[in-house]
């Protein structure tokens, strides 16, 4: 499928959900590939924290959260100049936000609870597309 990045640069996965488990759930999903985390319960606790462009990331956004939303922290990125690939949770694949977070930028839509495997595959999707040149 892709590259694994455990084997020579360490993948970092930011993680963006205010439902601590569901969070929690991700960072050890995440783990257990050898990529390294980075969890926030907010988009403002995200946007705070200066991202590492050294290497392969992405970043998992859940869309409905209390204060910023997820599209409006992807088009926040944009606007800063942050393109970072962005896979989003969402309950409600379809809905208004979800075609929001797409037209900033998003790169996938996992619709929630989501399966594992799925995740996986679509966080390391991000990842690769994060790489330069797609080495």
């Amino acid at each position: 499928m892709s590259n694994d990045f455990s084997t020579r640069e360490q993948a970092e996965v930011h993680i963006v959900d205010d439902d601590e488990a569901v969070r929690m759930s991700l960072v050890l999903l995440a783990n257990s590939r050898g990529w390294q985390t980075h969890a926030y319960a907010s988009a403002a606790e995200f946007l705070d924290t200066p991202l590492d462009k050294t290497g392969p990331g992405c970043l998992v956004l859940d869309l409905q959260m209390p204060g910023m939303n997820g599209a409006v922290l992807r088009e926040t990125l944009v606007a800063r100049g942050h393109d970072i690939p962005t896979v989003v949770l969402t309950a409600w694949p379809g809905g208004g936000l979800a075609r929001r977070a797409l037209k900033a930028g998003a790169r996938e839509i996992v619709a929630k609870p989501c399966d594992p495997t799925l995740w996986l595959q679509a966080v390391q999707r991000a990842l690769d597309q994060s790489r330069p040149n797609g080495q």
